[in-house]
């Protein structure tokens, strides 16, 4: 059927070629736009880039982009006739007038290869090969219409995914490749478009599969893990800048899961690394990434709510959350009175109505002699500036080209990043802007962070888009939205806590949302403003049909309900999910947070906060910021919050609904000899019991006899190396998914 297709289509538009004057894809690039044009070369693309179509001969490359030719495939010999036109600076053929396949299953052209800063002009739109690729974001994944920075040789490039790609879902590199793919043109911007997981070729038998990550954080160094396929000897390069002039750790040898102390550091303080591994005459390198150590900060974190919480289900009954009603204005006066030597702010909104505390303690402030700089959304009025003393320097955000910068919707501040006394730096996140609903009508949080690292980690993220450390910005060096790297750390210890970093859309964070949605055991609450990403509606949806994790949740959505997002999750959480009820409460409900396993205190709980709407433009495009706090008490106070709001809106959500879907264990978690999964069977049956690590690798696949009753299970976890790993219990009818933290 296909065969006759094509030449349905070929005799229809063959007489539009038969009489063209045929010419070389190099002499038409040369001839201005606007001619019509008759080329004849070897197809390199297919459905992967969707419509356009990439034709390449001895002489030059050429897009062509017609509906017509969506028949093509990769070898095929065509003639095509069409005009030639500019579409974001890339030369195309487009409207195509006719065109004839000569001829399928033609080799591919020989990729020409370059470097990095060789993606030009000259070899637009051919095939291209790059050796000695590492990506930024090594060990994430894929997702569609997203560009991924990569470096080869010290130099660096841009990939872009479409969401047609079937790259998308597939784990980035971690390790070296050679990376084919044709040259491309968007804006200003060369990029090369791999067109499938036979363009990421592994540049050595040794690869790493599991990008290296910081484990047992101290005040003065920390392990660095990972994984490679193969055995191999292990090496860290390291250092204090991205030059890593510290020189090489030496690691274990033989070992496809070696762990490199760095030691000797000082509290708060920043490292990078690059992580590498030898097998024979091969070689794998990981990206070079940033750490730091813990600080000797006192740790607190400090939730605020503007609106009611139930503190009934405070756990402990100590543990109350913090509702400040009309107060949210003279919380942040408060915090900002505090700051003695800077003062680092990146605001989406700021109004000049119910804000008047917050100006006057910024002028305060620098009056007395504090360093303030100031980052705002450029699209915004934001009339609150007006007000700032004249002399402090404010940076506003790029606004153009449209359809390539987001909006800067970053809502943080911080305190005295560098102060001697660890005690004084602080970093303020959350959701709220500053405007005189936000603070005090719209469902809001703040979350106040005292830790000397975690203050470096975002100054590092708010000089990025200032373009220095300097206390005028250089607009020269600033960097928003997609032009932003991942630069900063991830990981940190905060008061004895793990805590996670992400900044969009340069860190991946809607993979980090979907990460901790998958990571949930028994219970999973949300609140967010916005949800249009279908893979995060998916997760939820799988982890309530799949996994039987009791599911809450609470949109502010325009769509009334019918968005897809939306009509993904209700087919599975019915009457759990809500829609915000504007006709009973007040304001918008602007959160988006996350809360994972708030009761179940052995499975990890957590709570995922900041300025990220759960969207496409916020991971793509706008600069955000995001905090994973794994802790049952900050978690438990979201739930407050969360209950209250829920409750309210007409649902119905308590304590005894989640204790009972407790009945399954794991314990000690951590683990480092043994682990004991402890679980109530309603018969005598039989479990299939299977142990994988994140690359979901089996480590184990074992049957258990259960008796009616109270059973349990000891598997051995001495030879594991340090990580996480997911446990599945499956009998005939359900499965259970639990998460085991091994620590060597």
């Amino acid at each position: 059927m296909i065969y006759r297709i094509i030449i349905s289509i070929c005799i229809f538009f063959s007489s539009a070629t038969a009489n063209a004057q045929l010419i070389s894809i190099s002499a038409a690039r040369a001839l201005p736009l606007g001619s019509t044009v008759t080329v004849n070369g070897i197809v390199t693309s297919g459905i992967e880039f969707g419509t356009i179509r990439y034709m390449q001969d001895g002489t030059g490359g050429i897009a062509i982009f017609s509906s017509s030719l969506a028949v093509t495939q990769r070898g095929d010999n065509v003639t095509v006739t069409g005009i030639t036109s500019d579409y974001q600076n890339l030369l195309e053929v487009t409207p195509v007038s006719g065109w004839i396949l000569n001829s399928s299953s033609n080799p591919s052209p020989v990729p020409v290869i370059i470097t990095p800063l060789q993606l030009a002009e000259n070899v637009e739109s051919e095939l291209v090969q790059i050796n000695n690729v590492t990506f930024n974001n090594g060990g994430a994944f894929f997702q569609g219409n997203s560009s991924y920075n990569f470096t080869a040789n010290g130099e660096t490039g841009v990939v872009y995914i479409r969401s047609s790609n079937p790259l998308v879902g597939e784990v980035i590199p971690s390790s070296g490749i050679t990376l084919y793919g044709i040259c491309s043109q968007f804006g200003n911007q060369y990029q090369m478009l791999p067109r499938g997981l036979s363009d990421l070729v592994s540049s050595s038998s040794i690869s790493i599969t599991t990008p290296p990550h910081p484990l047992n954080i101290t005040t003065s160094g920390f392990d660095i893990t990972w994984n490679t396929n193969i055995n191999g000897n292990s090496f860290l390069r390291y250092g204090h800048i991205p030059a890593l002039e510290l020189g090489v750790i030496t690691g274990p040898t033989n070992s496809t899961n070696p762990s490199v102390n760095i030691s000797g550091g000082n509290p708060a303080q920043i490292y990078y690394a690059q992580a590498f591994s030898v097998s024979g005459t091969d070689t794998a390198f990981a990206s070079t990434k940033a750490y730091i150590t813990a600080s000797n900060s006192t740790g607190v974190i400090k939730v605020y709510f503007n609106r009611p919480v139930d503190q009934y289900v405070a756990s402990p009954p100590s543990n109350d959350a913090i509702q400040l009603p009309n107060t949210f204005d003279d919380t942040l006066k408060a915090y900002i009175d505090r700051s003695m030597l800077t003062l680092d702010i990146a605001i989406y909104s700021m109004d000049n109505v119910g804000t008047t505390q917050i100006v006057q303690a910024i002028n305060a402030a620098y009056t007395r002699g504090v360093r303030v700089r100031v980052v705002a959304e450029g699209g915004n009025t934001n009339a609150g500036l007006q007000l700032l003393n004249a002399n402090i320097p404010v940076l506003l955000s790029p606004t153009t080209p449209v359809n390539y910068y987001g909006i800067m919707h970053n809502k943080f501040f911080v305190i005295d990043a560098e102060d001697s006394d660890a005690s004084k730096p602080v970093v303020m996140g959350g959701s709220t802007n500053w405007s005189n609903d936000q603070l005090n009508n719209d469902r809001n949080n703040l979350v106040f962070v005292q830790d000397q690292s975690l203050a470096r980690v975002y100054q590092m993220e708010f000089e990025e888009m200032w373009g220095g450390s300097g206390p005028q910005p250089n607009s020269g060096n600033s960097k928003f939205g997609p032009d932003k790297s991942d630069n900063t750390p991830h990981e940190l210890m905060i008061g004895g806590k793990r805590v996670e970093s992400y900044f969009s859309p340069s860190d991946d964070t809607n993979n980090q949302i979907l990460r901790t949605i998958s990571s949930a055991n028994s219970e999973l609450y949300f609140a967010t403003m916005v949800m249009t990403r279908y893979d995060l509606a998916y997760a939820v949806e799988e982890r309530v049909d799949l996994y039987n994790i009791y599911a809450a949740g609470i949109m502010d959505d325009s769509s009334g309900g019918s968005g897809t997002s939306f009509l993904i999750m209700e087919g599975a959480m019915g009457n759990s999910l809500h829609l915000f009820d504007h006709a009973s409460n007040p304001g918008i409900m602007h959160h988006k947070y996350l809360i994972v396993d708030q009761a179940n205190a052995v499975s990890d709980p957590l709570v995922l906060t900041g300025s990220h709407n759960w969207s496409s433009g916020a991971n793509l495009r706008n600069d955000e910021n995001t905090l994973i706090i794994h802790d049952a008490a900050i978690a438990n106070q979201y739930y407050q919050e969360f209950h209250n709001m829920y409750n309210g809106n007409g649902g119905s959500v308590g304590v005894n609904e989640v204790n009972e879907l407790n009945k399954i264990n794991i314990y000690p978690n951590p683990a480092s000899e043994n682990f004991i999964i402890s679980f109530t069977s309603g018969k005598q049956e039989i479990f299939n019991i299977s142990l994988t690590d994140l690359s979901g690798k089996i480590i184990f696949n074992e049957y258990f006899s259960a008796n009616s009753g109270a059973n349990t299970f000891t598997g051995n976890a001495s030879k594991l190396p340090s990580g996480i790993y997911f446990v599945k219990l499956k009998n005939e009818s359900e499965s259970f998914n639990l998460k085991l933290v091994i620590q060597q």
